[in-house]
């Protein structure tokens, strides 16, 4: 069964109905206006095979510092969180190097043990953290539609070559039914595909608009914190955030430009 989604009135995206949006926090009003989808009708089985492999409903799904324009919030967190879990690999294999080095400097005899311990508190519990979100992200499976399009266009083309391979060894009437079967098949996968397709384009140009949005974030912060509107301490956790958001969308990215040439195959 799929959920009604909404318009958030605070960050003005489609989200599923609930008390609170899943993106920014923002209260949702009962009689919220509902947004059509951007998924073409099969979202209906999309949405329960969601439910069935992450064992969460969309109004678990996890939320993100970045909101991508154009894109279904669900859609949003399937890439976002396969670009995140590659992120935080790499962050945790960083927080690993730096606690063996600061577990190497505590045994020095001039080493300044209060501030080092200090530290190594810190990337502990940042550890933590970061490996806490990993579960959270992976709980979080899932596959966009036209994944799931052309899974089952590349099966029904190896059925139709296994069918052709054994021919002579069958019916002529069966061999034609199947045949004919596939075929049609092929031909309705083959329309969804394309019109999948012009989902995920529409979702590229989404990408580009939050990243030219981010990168004037970026610049903004850094005008800030050249004229002393912000400090330094704040001007790096931001900006660090923010080109975080933009690695996440750079995966994101990636992954939808590998899914149009393969199906531009």
């Amino acid at each position: 069964m799929s959920r009604r989604l909404v318009v958030c009135p605070g960050c003005h995206q489609e989200v599923p109905q609930g008390k609170y949006c899943n993106l920014c926090g923002t209260e949702i009003p009962k009689d919220a206006p509902p947004e059509p989808s951007l998924i073409p009708e099969a979202s209906d089985e999309v949405d329960e095979e969601w439910d069935r492999s992450a064992g969460q409903s969309p109004l678990e799904l996890p939320s993100f510092d970045v909101v991508i324009e154009d894109m279904p919030a669900r859609d949003a967190a399937i890439l976002l969180s396969r670009a995140e879990l590659e992120v935080i690999d790499s962050e945790l294999e960083r927080i690993i190097d730096q606690t063996q080095a600061t577990r190497q400097a505590l045994k020095l005899k001039q080493a300044d043990r209060e501030v080092l311990t200090k530290r190594a508190e810190e990337l502990k519990n940042e550890f933590e953290r970061l490996k806490n979100r990993k579960q959270d992200l992976s709980r979080a499976r899932g596959s966009l539609l036209l994944e799931e399009l052309l899974d089952d266009f590349e099966h029904q083309e190896g059925r139709l070559t296994k069918l052709k391979a054994v021919s002579g060894t069958v019916d002529k009437d069966v061999f034609e039914e199947q045949k004919s079967e596939i075929i049609h098949k092929l031909k309705s996968l083959r329309s969804k595909t394309k019109e999948a397709v012009k989902d995920v384009k529409k979702w590229r140009k989404g990408i580009r608009k939050t990243e030219k949005t981010l990168q004037k974030e970026l610049s903004r912060l850094d005008a800030k914190h050249k004229i002393g509107d912000i400090s330094r301490s704040s001007y790096d956790t931001s900006s660090y955030q923010t080109q975080r958001s933009m690695k996440l969308l750079e995966g994101v990215a990636d992954r939808l430009d590998a899914l149009l040439t393969r199906a531009g195959k």
